[in-house]
């Protein structure tokens, strides 16, 4: 598969700037159903396709158990995402939740800010002093150990909640472990 795979979604489209780099970088680019209508140079698209203008050529799927974001996680490689800010309130909080349901390593891109999903085996991300950060925890998570922050953790346990929100990068490598559990990182940039 390609080096970089981008999935471009059919919410607020980034700031021009950070679209064009990403879509630039990219080696594969993955539209969501109506997306496919706001860009040029997608390789495919996946979705029900309800959302697009033409139908021409492209396959619809048969899977309504999965929203498109987690039928495109589930089926490549996705390095990136963007394009799900604002539209509806389900939408935006099913990317989050689409990191987890499909075990992606994918970055969700907004204006200012970046989420992605913990992985098992651990995180390590470099960010600058006084970067805004959180953690969020999707039910149970055991064993968190969180440094290079202003509020370090050493093998807490979270639940859905508040706490691990409103941290600062102390600049450098934050890293962030845990035992079992689904955990996102939440950092602005």
């Amino acid at each position: 598969m390609a080096e970089f795979v981008l999935v471009v979604a059919n919410g607020e489209f980034p700031s021009d700037e950070l679209f064009e780099a990403l879509i630039e970088q990219a080696d594969f680019t993955i539209a969501l159903d109506g997306a496919a209508d706001r860009f040029e140079g997608w390789d495919v698209v996946i979705g029900d396709l309800d959302s697009i203008k033409s139908r021409e050529g492209l396959e619809t799927t048969d899977n309504q158990d999965d929203s498109d974001l987690a039928k495109a996680l589930k089926k490549y490689d996705v390095d990136a995402v963007v394009g799900i800010a604002g539209g509806r309130l389900d939408h935006q909080l099913q990317a989050y939740t689409s990191l987890v349901e499909s075990n992606s390593d994918a970055i969700l891109y907004l204006d200012g800010w970046r989420a992605c999903r913990v992985p098992d085996d651990g995180l390590s991300i470099e960010l600058e002093s006084s970067s805004i950060c959180a953690l969020f925890a999707l039910g149970p998570v055991e064993s968190v150990t969180l440094s290079g922050c202003e509020f370090e953790m050493n093998n807490e346990n979270l639940n859905t909640g508040t706490k691990g929100v409103g941290n600062t990068a102390k600049g450098g490598a934050v890293e962030i472990s845990h035992a079992t559990g689904d955990l996102l990182f939440v950092w602005s940039t």
